[in-house]
């Protein structure tokens, strides 16, 4: 594997960019934060934030580009600071050594890389370090290994829960009737009663009626709407998506049956159910899985900001008043 691949390889997985150039010795660096001992520095805020609009560019475009890039920036100085608070945490739980050790043996075998002499070769061509990528990976995968042994393992939601909440929400299992049906329209002209048209759509009418009459034929000869190329061919439809006129007549003729004429504001319509479903509620076996994790991930969001709320709240926390506007983080002292 080419050095290029490798270092590639390790800004995708670090979620950071690329180390940057080596500043001179005597340049020190503005620092953005503190987080009990440990600082967060210009540079870093700065390649984080080219990493995240790099990932928001690829996915997103205009206007929602511009939101999503804003409501990246401003939560950018506090995620930053979150993933100091669960390393430390990590720190404390963890053997950071055999971590390490155990990420790297993984990122070898998943970039195919056979040895540490290899890596190291595609490591220096890119002005990285062995300790720079094991620090890096540490960072990605340190917090989630906190967040899953302190709030996502300890969450649990059992079968009276998810039979309370389902008692509680029935309108949110309602499955709603719906209908499709084939149509015959003659739309009436301008300033012309739909009265005008009646004698040719109660032939049309006539024409279906007749034994072995096929209804999709005759649209695609006789109607005006844009549902003749398909026959006639529309649906399917939920209560309130069509005329009150229509609606009364789709959802009570019989399936297969021709309907009367209907008038509404755009003409004349004859129409033949297809398919109709009734209202029904889905039973609590249907839902239960997907209603577990529904309220799984309630209960882990709420946790999670719990979880960091206190995490901040024992951590001494600064914040350089120059950037708080811009990229908002809170602080503990």
């Amino acid at each position: 594997m080419s050095p290029r691949v490798v270092a590639t390889a390790i800004a995708v997985v670090a979620g950071l960019a690329i180390a940057a150039p080596p500043a001179r010795a005597e340049v020190i660096e503005e620092i953005v934060a503190k987080v009990n001992d440990d600082i967060i520095t210009m540079s870093e805020l700065q390649r984080e934030e080219q990493a995240v609009i790099a990932d928001l560019y690829r996915e997103y475009t205009g206007a929602e580009l511009d939101g999503k890039v804003a409501m990246a920036r401003a939560g950018l100085l506090q995620m930053l600071i979150d993933r100091k608070l669960l390393i430390h945490r990590a720190e404390r739980l963890y053997d950071i050594e055999k971590m390490e050790a155990a990420l790297l043996e993984n990122f070898m075998a998943q970039q195919g890389i056979p040895d540490l002499a290899e890596l190291n070769r595609a490591l220096a061509a890119d002005g990285l370090s062995l300790e720079e990528l094991k620090q890096r990976l540490v960072e990605m995968a340190a917090p989630q290994e906190v967040i899953r042994f302190e709030v996502a393992g300890r969450l649990s939601v059992g079968d009276q829960e998810i039979e309370a909440y389902y008692s509680a929400n029935p309108q949110e299992f309602l499955v709603p009737a719906e209908v499709s049906l084939r149509e015959i329209v003659l739309v009436t002209p301008p300033g012309e009663a739909p009265s005008a048209r009646m004698p040719e759509i109660e032939a049309i009418r006539e024409q279906l009626l007749a034994e072995g009459a096929d209804f999709a034929r005759i649209a695609e000869q006789e109607s005006d709407a844009g549902s003749a190329k398909v026959g006639g061919l529309i649906g399917p439809f939920k209560r309130g998506d069509l005329f009150p006129a229509l609606e009364d007549v789709a959802f009570s003729n019989p399936i297969g049956v021709i309907s009367p004429v209907i008038t509404t504001a755009n003409g004349l319509h004859v129409i033949r159910v297809e398919e109709r479903t009734e209202d029904r509620t889905l039973t609590v076996d249907e839902v239960k899985e997907d209603l577990r994790a529904k309220l799984e991930d309630e209960k882990y969001s709420k946790a999670l900001a719990e979880f960091l709320e206190k995490a901040r709240d024992e951590a001494d926390i600064w914040v350089n008043p120059k950037y708080r506007a811009k990229y908002g983080a809170e602080t503990s002292s």
